[in-house]
């Protein structure tokens, strides 16, 4: 390499090194001419490319210098990376387990290769070069965390816990070390160990939104809700502006009835960073589920009037209160112009079929319903609304599309083989759920009315009678799939499988619910699901033995905010240790019940079967 080839790659390197990205595309261009075997050339230009999001560029550049240097260890460790973070984990393996035998002992190349086996779902080989990187590097607290990661990934958390411990006998002060063991321990449930971990972390160094968030989670699975709530309070002090850490701190002030509105340290916080267009717009979502839509119009109105970006969410927001205070032709406007100039914003277009339904215009609303489909065929809400569209439209495709006899199968959940008796398994199971209720009034977020439902996922609690509910809960579900019809080209029972073992059933979610006297759920759907199902643990007598539809499960209502009034399709009696299956884009709601008693169910979402 000579002397003039030098300077110009230096030249070019820092440029790169500056941020100036064409200036080094552009000077690597005019060198290659001249000297077209120059692999740095070629590598630096490709770095550059990828910071100016030009992909395929710096692909190109990037396998060009690859063939003129294919055994070169920064360029091989370079390019493994940005095939992983452009989505491409698998793919990047070759060229770093190529650069990890070239150099075995460079830490960046086995910490590279690690990660991108983790996020390929090699957990295994993740962990043990992770681990062989806490040998090379015992004071580096990500080659620890990237260890402990893997091993939960494999379904190993308790060696993950030990690992984190290893590393915190070598690194005792190290905030995130410690944040990473509050979220394993949370993880297993230990919540007071998990709520210290948190203020471990943050006294050595570590602090972000998501600590206080998932510290005020751990607090309120301990049964400590003020404390969750305090812990929110100050997180906000800190981050005023994090979007999830205001929306957890929302949901809590109101699951606990505390004093005062929930949504005024938001509505705050909005108008104090009003370019933040995600606070303006969780504030309208929230404000939209309290059914306090009327405030959203002067909020629209203070978002405008300080200055936050009118993205197609807000803007969509401003077509709804159009059509609220009346000027549906206007609101109808603003939504055909929102769909040409954002055609596959999928939540631009669910709001219009919504609009379009609540104005009668059925047809329409199922075109466009056709249109979201074409992009995303499995999208459960675009599939509930274009159920009530064809149902409108008397269109034969309804009862194909939702077959109410065939597609809502009850299934007897049996007891485990530790309990001969059924009645004796939901008895205990009523007294072990019930303990999990920790709040006071519905989530701000869900279809749950007069009553409450348990935080997180379900069948993470760490206890026997849970264990055993979903072993038992996935044998029935395991059973009833078995009997789907077979139609490949069906949005439901497309995702069949011929045989299906109950260990390869994947939980979008699970949850309890306690209904109160007069508690129902509203007309809803599961977007996040495939398969969805509730489980009867308990039930007044007031519901068992009733001669009407009291407590009752419906099917075919549609949401109320539709001002669509039709009649359910099937109505299903509940018996405790009965599953009731359905699509999850099927429309369904409770029937209220009087009783001093409790209705206890447990909830739950599967995922497609891979």
């Amino acid at each position: 390499m000579t002397d003039v080839v030098k300077e110009h790659l230096l030249k070019a390197k820092s440029h790169l090194d500056a941020g100036r990205f064409a200036e080094c595309i552009t000077l690597c261009s005019t060198l290659l001419r001249s000297v077209p075997n120059e692999p740095s050339a070629f590598f630096l230009m490709a770095i550059a490319a990828s910071q100016t999001g030009d992909g395929i560029g710096s692909e190109k550049a990037f396998l060009s210098a690859l063939r003129l240097a294919p055994n070169r260890v920064d360029l091989l460790e370079t390019y493994g990376r940005f095939l992983r973070e452009t989505g491409r984990p698998h793919d990047s393996l070759e060229h770093l387990n190529r650069a990890v035998k070239i150099a075995p002992n460079r830490s960046s190349v086995l910490y590279s290769l690690s990660l991108s086996q983790l996020r390929s779902g090699l957990y295994a080989e993740a962990e043990s070069n992770a681990r062989r990187l806490t040998l090379m590097m015992p004071d580096n607290s990500a080659a620890w965390e990237l260890a402990a990661a893997a091993a939960q990934r494999r379904g190993a958390i308790s060696d993950a816990i030990i690992i984190v411990k290893d590393g915190l006998q070598r690194i005792p002060e190290n905030g995130r070390l410690h944040y990473s063991m509050a979220q394993l321990l949370r993880a297993n449930c230990d919540f007071v160990e998990a709520s210290s971990g948190y203020l471990l972390a943050e006294k050595y160094g570590y602090s972000s939104a998501d600590l206080y968030r998932n510290r005020a989670e751990a607090l309120l699975e301990s049964g400590l809700s003020q404390s969750a709530l305090d812990c929110t309070q100050l997180g906000l002090k800190r981050y005023p502006f994090d979007r999830e850490l205001h929306r957890f701190a929302a949901r809590l002030h109101h699951e606990t009835g505390a004093e005062g509105d929930p949504l005024s340290v938001l509505i705050s916080a909005a108008k104090q960073h009003a370019s933040n267009a995600e606070l303006w717009q969780l504030a309208a979502e929230l404000l939209s589920r309290l059914k306090r839509t009327e405030e959203i119009h002067d909020l629209l109105k203070d978002a405008k009037r300080l200055g936050c970006p009118m993205t197609p969410t807000m803007r969509v927001y401003e077509a709804n209160d159009l059509a609220r205070i009346g000027k549906v032709v206007e609101a109808t406007r603003r939504f055909e112009s929102l769909c040409v100039e954002h055609p596959d914003d999928a939540n631009t277009k669910v709001n219009f079929i919504m609009h379009l339904l609540k104005q009668g215009d059925a047809k329409r609303a199922e075109m466009v319903c056709r249109e979201v489909l074409y992009l995303n065929p499995k999208d459960q809400l675009t599939l509930a609304y274009r159920s009530v569209a064809l149902r409108l439209l008397e269109d034969e495709k309804e009862r194909w599309l939702v077959d109410y006899d065939r597609m809502i199968m009850c299934q007897k959940v049996q007891a485990p083989r530790e309990y001969r008796d059924r009645h004796v398994f939901f008895s205990a199971l009523k007294d072990v759920l019930e303990s999990f209720h920790q709040t006071n009034e519905h989530p701000i977020d869900q279809s749950l009315r007069g009553g409450t439902q348990t935080n997180g996922f379900l069948f993470r609690m760490k206890h026997p009678l849970i264990n055993m509910l979903e072993r038992q809960i996935r044998l029935a579900v395991a059973d009833a799939i078995g009997k789907f019809d077979d139609d490949a080209s069906h949005p439901f029972w497309g995702d069949r499988h011929d045989s299906v073992d109950s260990n390869d059933l994947e939980f979008a979610g699970a949850w309890s619910v306690r209904l109160s006297s007069q508690g129902y759920h509203t007309n809803h759907v599961h977007p996040e699901g495939w398969l969805s199902a509730v489980l009867y643990i308990a039930l007044p007598d007031e519901v068992t033995d009733a001669k009407d539809d009291s407590g009752s499960i419906q099917f075919g209502c549609p949401l109320a905010d539709l001002n669509i009034e039709l009649p359910p399709r099937r109505i299903v009696k509940p018996e405790v240790g009965t599953l009731v299956l359905f699509p999850s884009y099927m429309w369904h709601g409770t029937i209220p019940f009087t009783s001093d008693e409790a209705r206890i169910t447990v909830a739950l979402d599967i995922l497609p079967i891979r």
